[in-house]
């Protein structure tokens, strides 16, 4: 952000001592110009004891799986943006009132918060890859491609949690903070 969202100007980084904090403000009306954590949602889909991926169409990580995720758009409540990604990415409609917590996870090294939200298909899924999935697929915990996981270097046990907890039909919300581990490497 080079520019107040308020009069246009150029902004700088200066120290708010209010806020005990350095931040972007503009040098002509003085707004305080706040950079706050980007907000996604991820969906974790299942039927029986499998769960639904999406091979990503889209860098990063093109070509690694992962569960649908995304942005959440202005004017939608977490559920609604849920299920909206499920949608697009794998061809699923599934009512937002379906949607359960499952866990929040903090990145604050990527300045982004996820919302994850899971929800039990009643029937075997008729899946579609969406243009930002390459393909889609249920996979039973011991068919999980681990090593083809988009983002695993962050966060390479939570789908063995959630099969621990689907086998226990006993879900906890939770909170996690990720981060990129100091030896990890970028995939092409």
């Amino acid at each position: 952000m080079a520019f107040c969202i308020y009069c246009g100007q150029v902004v700088e980084r200066q120290w708010v001592h209010d806020e005990a904090r350095e931040r972007k403000v503009c040098i002509s009306c003085a707004a305080v110009q706040y950079e706050n954590p980007t907000l996604l949602v991820a969906c974790l889909i299942y039927w029986r004891q499998q769960v639904l991926l999406c091979r990503r169409a889209r860098d990063p990580a093109r070509g690694y799986w992962f569960p649908p995720t995304g942005f959440v758009e202005a004017g939608e409540t977490l559920e609604e943006a849920a299920a909206r990604e499920l949608q697009e990415e794998a061809g699923l409609s599934v009512s937002p009132s379906c949607m359960r917590l499952y866990g929040v996870a903090s990145l604050p090294h990527m300045n982004q918060v996820y919302v994850s939200f899971r929800a039990e298909l009643l029937a075997e899924p008729k899946m579609t890859a969406g243009q930002e999935s390459l393909d889609v697929r249920l996979f039973s915990e011991a068919e999980i491609p681990f090593q083809q996981l988009a983002f695993n270097e962050m966060s390479n046990d939570f789908l063995p949690d959630f099969f621990r907890q689907l086998r226990d039909s006993e879900f906890r919300a939770q909170s996690v903070t990720l981060r990129r581990s100091p030896t990890a490497t970028v995939r092409p």
